[in-house]
């Protein structure tokens, strides 16, 4: 529902479907001159309905809100490149939840355990232009990263099949009979092992596979 606004400052929408929480987050921000509650939801839907209509300075969104929820709330707002930066809170503060947030287009991420002081100081900053992570989150934030980097540069299985067939001397015609699959497929899972392994073509493709030890 929308909240009158008694005074200047950054505004701010706060969306939580536990109403004793979002009542005692507004009252906080009510007491700060530097920022302005102009409406509160219960759930994603109305949350994101409210950031198109009056364009706050800063989202806080629930995580986990019935219907839609905090991270599909955050990728709206960044896919229709609105202004509102976003603040996610959440019970739970694992490394891969964060990026997750991060990669939504939230510019923090806070536990709904934290002093509703330091929800307010996150908001602030936010505001400000500033991103904020709990120094805790970094070591598991930075594991995360690497870890959903290597995955993008690892041969699935299928690729793999692939790439021991035409190591061998296969044709894509060949491989495909071998495989049982469409000389199409298999030239899609040649394109992509390609570009997993930072080659433009078969020879070269079994070679770094032979240096990386993928052939063994």
């Amino acid at each position: 529902m929308p909240a009158a606004a008694e005074r200047a400052g950054s505004r701010v929408v706060i969306a939580d479907d536990h109403p004793v929480f979002r009542d005692g987050l507004a009252r906080r921000i009510r007491e700060r001159d530097e920022l302005t509650l102009v409406a509160e939801a219960a759930e994603g839907e109305t949350a994101l309905e409210l950031i198109r209509r009056l364009r706050p300075n800063v989202g806080v969104l629930d995580l986990r809100m019935p219907g839609m929820d905090g991270l599909k709330v955050a990728r709206a707002v960044r896919d229709e490149a609105l202004p509102t930066r976003l603040v996610i809170l959440s019970a739970y503060v694992e490394s891969s939840l964060v990026f997750e947030a991060l990669a939504a287009g939230a510019r923090a991420f806070v536990s709904k355990d934290a002093d509703r002081l330091d929800v307010c100081e996150a908001i602030v900053s936010v505001a400000r232009g500033r991103v904020v992570l709990p120094p805790t989150f970094h070591a598991g934030l930075a594991a995360e990263i690497q870890s959903r980097t290597e995955s993008r540069h690892r041969l699935s299985s299928r690729e793999l099949d692939v790439l021991r067939l035409v190591a061998d001397g296969a044709s894509a015609p060949q491989a495909a009979r071998r495989l049982h699959l469409s000389t199409g497929r298999v030239k899609a899972h040649l394109a992509s092992l390609y570009e997993k392994l930072g080659v433009n073509d078969r020879a070269a493709a079994v070679a770094e596979a032979m240096r990386r030890g993928m052939l063994q």
